[in-house]
């Protein structure tokens, strides 16, 4: 079973297409999906699906629900299952926005990039990942990366992910990872800081208890 999460109008063969209904769209003229589904409600099996695939979704999710996705898809995947995933490349994009030789179209198609497009609720990006991030990111939470592309499409860069399962992480041991990977986004040892670091463990905790295979 091979997962298309977040297909839009983008069919693909040999996969379950599953998106928002058409609802929660404002500018989507059709839904192709298989399945209309909340992606941050679903759940299956532990070790029953080949491959989940995103292509920009994933900056869509804080990063604590973030987290809390990687860690579930781990879970949903066999050994050898394959995770693929393609965001704005916030490194190549960065510069194009802040340079003083992009032309004015350029620069604000750049930060749309970076920020979404904000036509509906969901269409906000809450986190910029370089290609070097993201492959660590993903490794951490038992993946090892095959292979790193880039591409770009009427002005717009991105770095799309290829990599597979090699272990499985247990709802322990992904929390401890979890715990490591946020507390580096905390400004400084301080208590509102603390606080804020917890505030950002519930949201995690609340999304893996959804979405963890059981």
């Amino acid at each position: 079973m091979k997962l298309h999460l977040g297909c839009g109008q983008k069919y693909l063969e040999g996969y379950i297409n599953i998106d928002y209904p058409m609802t929660e769209h404002s500018v989507q003229q059709k839904s192709v999906a298989d399945e209309l589904a909340n992606l941050m409600e679903l759940r299956y099996k532990p070790g029953s699906i080949d491959e989940v695939r995103l292509h920009h979704v994933f900056e869509h999710f804080s990063r604590s629900t973030a987290s809390a996705l990687l860690a579930s898809w781990n879970s949903w995947l066999k050994e050898g299952g394959v995770l693929r995933i393609e965001v704005p490349d916030f490194e190549k994009t960065g510069k194009v926005a802040l340079s003083r030789f992009s032309s004015k179209k350029g620069k604000s198609v750049a930060i749309r990039h970076i920020f979404g497009s904000q036509e509906a609720h969901w269409a906000v990006h809450y986190h910029g990942y370089t290609p070097s991030g993201l492959a660590a990111y993903i490794e951490s939470y038992g993946f090892k990366v095959q292979k790193k592309d880039k591409n770009s499409h009427l002005g717009t860069y991105n770095v799309d992910i290829t990599a597979i399962k090699q272990s499985s992480k247990s709802k322990a041991e992904s929390l401890a990872i979890t715990k490591d990977y946020l507390s580096t986004f905390m400004v400084a040892d301080v208590e509102s800081e603390r606080f804020m670091l917890e505030t950002w463990f519930k949201e995690y905790d609340l999304q893996v208890e959804k979405t963890f295979a059981k």
